[in-house]
């Protein structure tokens, strides 16, 4: 029989429209290559956070028309607005990202093989107009932005509407949010030109202090469930300040098929915390992003001006290691265009861009000649000096903090704050679980058991294959271990489920260090949280919460600041 046992307890600047990117699926020998499609229903972004100072990269994914395209976000200062890079992404969220092994320890054998080497897989608007004003404006790189200040939400979506930065009118309410909120809004759009291939992150540097996402204007287009991926780099590690902290119970993950339910048990986990949880799956130190990026003479562009080939060039670029990303695909695209006649024949844009000798031929009957020069200018703009930037990034932040939340529009009802606490220990990306069992000779295991790092041990019926399983027995049961709050000291306050929806509201109206202060006593044990308290009542309770409703019923009145 199946059986689970304890053996062991081990111990604002506001930004959103983020998306989330996968890796590719396998290396290929060119620029234009079939890749994992991208998941665009999410948000990523990496904040670096110094005191009184943040800036955030942000990815920004989108399909459809050029014309079409507009992206508005709310800031509390002016920013500086510059070019971001998805290798950026791509890189930290590679090294970063949760892994789920398993240790064969049994009669000194592997019994299926090891794992360790697998991972879980226009023109310019006039400076002020209708009640809005203009305080920036510029081009950066594919984009025209703006920077708006406006204290009359109905002439801010006027003027973004009449001047290319087109938003639905469900979105009134939640720009009017944050206007209520005295906070600025930087909108950009694709310049006359550009086109969709060469949307790319951007960066916004700005004075600010506690970065926060705000999902109250994103729950305009999101889909349920939505993944929310935040890295934070500062001092020390970064926890949720307004929203919980959530410990996903270990043995939900399907550990024979490399975490392959990882997410759906996120997912069940944050459910259990109102909705309004993150899961922290790495926190340490930001060396792991050490010369990852760039570093000196890995990119030289200046070697690239004198190429004539096309084909040389592009063997140039592979060669450097540049990113093979869509912004890459772009300028290619840009600087070296597919002729007509290539098209018409049913080449692929795979098959032209990673075999240009080939084609040579037809571009010197179009008349291209190749302009290398302009295109090195380019890459320097749009490549090089963004990753050399976010290197820099990275080297002069000694913490890297990643954190996951899904959230569907329902639940996007209050913006997640985060904030450092340096009295908290790290959290490795890395899970392993260790294996225990009679290895047989047709590769299966009699007997499994699991240990996992967090204590629990899981006994299986029957003969096992270690790897590839599909199915996981374990499914029963709180997907969340711990809801904790966390603040800027001390140690997490393991929440009760019993309680998570009251705090929960609480945190809607009042300032999330006076809620934990109000966590019922018997809550802040540091024990397993996993679903021991369920239909236990608290002594003192209803007094403790009468005094908190009190509280509520004085602040219901109130819009809560961005800042606790």
């Amino acid at each position: 029989m199946m059986s689970i046992s304890k053996i062991g307890i081990s111990a604002a600047i506001c930004l959103g429209m983020l998306e989330a990117t996968s890796r590719d699926a396998q290396a290929c020998g060119g620029f234009f290559c079939s890749q994992v499609p991208v998941d665009q229903t999410g948000e990523q972004i990496i904040f670096s956070v110094a005191p009184n100072h943040v800036t955030a990269h942000i990815q920004i994914n989108y399909s459809g028309s050029a014309s079409d395209f507009a992206w508005v976000v709310p800031v509390q200062a002016k920013p500086e607005i510059t070019l971001g890079s998805r290798a950026v992404f791509q890189a930290v969220s590679g090294l970063t990202q949760p892994q789920f092994r398993i240790d064969w320890t049994g009669d000194g054998g592997f019994c299926g093989g090891s794992v360790y080497d697998r991972a879980t897989a226009g023109g310019l608007p006039p400076p002020s107009a209708g009640g809005v004003t203009v305080l920036d404006s510029s081009e950066v790189g594919p984009y025209q932005t703006v920077t708006l200040e406006s204290h009359d939400s109905q002439q801010l979506l006027d003027w973004l509407n009449d001047n290319g930065f087109a938003q639905p009118v469900e979105a009134l309410p939640l720009i009017d949010h944050y206007v209520r909120l005295n906070m600025l809004f930087v909108a950009l759009h694709l310049k006359q030109n550009a086109t969709v291939g060469e949307i790319q992150p951007v960066v916004l540097d700005m004075a600010a202090q506690d970065p926060c996402v705000p999902l109250i204007l994103t729950q305009i287009a999101a889909q349920p469930d939505m993944p929310v991926q935040v890295y934070v780099l500062g001092a020390a590690r970064a926890v949720p300040d307004n929203w919980f902290n959530v410990v996903p119970n270990l043995a939900r993950i399907n550990w024979l098929n490399f975490g392959s339910n990882y997410r759906q048990v996120v997912t069940d986990a944050i459910n259990q915390a109102a909705g309004h949880g993150f899961v922290t799956e790495f926190a340490g130190s930001s060396a792991l992003m050490k010369d990852v990026i760039w570093k000196p003479g890995r990119y030289d562009t200046a070697a690239l001006r004198t190429i004539t080939s096309p084909a040389a060039l592009v063997q140039a670029l592979l060669s450097a290691g540049f990113p093979r990303d869509a912004t890459m695909q772009a300028l290619l695209r840009k600087w070296i265009p597919m002729p007509a006649a290539v098209s018409a024949r049913g080449v692929t844009e795979q098959q032209f861009y990673n075999n240009l000798s080939a084609y040579q031929a037809d571009l010197d009957a179009a008349g291209f000649v190749l302009d290398a020069a302009g295109l090195a200018d380019e890459l320097d703009e749009r490549v090089v000096v963004p990753l050399q930037h976010a290197q820099a990034m990275f080297d002069t932040q000694p913490y890297l903090t990643r954190m996951l939340s899904t959230v569907s529009p329902a639940e996007m009802t209050r913006d997640p704050l985060f904030v450092f606490n340096p009295g908290l220990p790290d959290v490795s990306n890395v899970h392993v679980a260790k294996a225990f069992g009679m290895c047989q000779t047709d590769g299966t295991i009699a007997n499994l058991m699991l240990q996992l790092e967090d204590g629990q041990v899981l006994g299986f019926d029957g003969n096992i294959r270690l790897y590839g399983n599909t199915t996981w027995p374990f499914s029963a049961g709180q997907s969340a271990r711990r809801v904790e709050l966390i603040g800027p000291t001390g140690p997490p306050v393991t929440v009760q489920p019993g309680d998570i929806v009251a705090i929960d509201r609480a945190l809607d109206a009042m300032p999330s260090g006076a809620v934990r202060g109000m966590v019922p006593a018997a809550s802040t044990s540091t024990a397993d949280g996993c679903g021991c308290a369920l239909g236990r009542g608290h002594r003192g309770l209803a007094a403790t919460w009468l005094g908190l409703a009190a509280a509520l019923i004085a602040v219901a009145a109130r819009r809560r600041r961005p800042r606790s």
